[in-house]
């Protein structure tokens, strides 16, 4: 696929970051080069790895995101390259379960977890 999703802006109390450009790979697999990111930087690109997932499978529905877990397991991200692997863990008529993982060389470093909604087109 190689689609690029774009940049967006994180605030913490302590710093601005800037997201990297993820890029889709597959349909459960998007990756990205960064400098070191902290865990809400993380959280937010599994969200976004998750969300073009659930597009892939929603077909002509539009898959919005209801509900978001993530486990940050207090591994560093001090930069590099790292993928988010999400998998379809249940799909339902008008319902997408699905988990992920991002992880780099260092180890993963989120687990995360989400329901998404189909509507219909």
């Amino acid at each position: 696929m190689g689609a690029q999703l774009s940049t967006h802006s994180m605030t913490t109390s302590d710093q601005i970051q800037t997201l990297p450009s993820l890029s889709v790979e597959t349909d459960s697999r998007a990756s990205f080069t960064s400098d070191a990111l902290d865990a809400g930087a993380l959280c937010a690109l599994s969200i976004r790895a998750m969300q073009a997932a659930a597009a892939a499978l929603s077909g002509p529905a539009s898959a919005q995101l209801v509900s978001i877990s993530h486990d940050v397991t207090g591994k560093a991200f001090e930069g590099g390259s790292a993928a988010i692997e999400s998998r379809t863990d249940r799909q339902t008529r008008t319902l997408i379960f699905m988990g992920s993982e991002l992880s780099s060389a260092a180890g993963l470093h989120i687990r995360s977890t989400a329901i998404f909604r189909l509507d219909a087109a």
